[in-house]
């Protein structure tokens, strides 16, 4: 609704003021909008849910920051749902095509740091 004018002629009637206002409607056809486009995800969706699969070892550590294992195709609607600008790999093998694609459709940075893992044996240590 749109105010056209306000005209403010008072009357006085025993003291009691009026104000008169004008509205102007406007009326259009709602039959001629549409809905925008339906963009189809290339990600997968079983029926009518997407399939919200976490990636293995997924957890929040901070109010938008998460940390998890590598992720997997599976894992890529899950992923959409979380808004992520950037993408920190420590690694040192390289991205998987697939998973590189994900990242440039969603416009998610990715930033590599290759750090060889090592995991402590304990086989040296007695019972006691």
């Amino acid at each position: 609704m749109k105010i056209d004018h306000i005209s403010a002629t008072s009357a006085t009637n025993g003291g009691d003021t009026a104000i008169c206002r004008t509205f102007e409607v406007a009326v259009f056809d709602r039959r001629d909008l549409s809905l925008p486009p339906v963009v189809a995800s290339p990600y997968p969706v079983v029926g009518d849910e997407l399939n919200l699969i976490p990636p293995l070892n997924f957890a929040m550590v901070d109010n938008g920051i998460f940390r998890s294992g590598f992720p997997d195709s599976d894992n890529f609607s899950f992923l959409q749902t979380l808004g992520l600008r950037t993408i920190i790999c420590l690694c040192p093998e390289p991205y998987p095509e697939a998973t590189t694609e994900f990242l440039k459709d969603g416009g998610i940075k990715l930033y590599q740091f290759g750090i060889e893992g090592y995991k402590v044996l304990k086989l040296d240590q007695s019972p006691f």
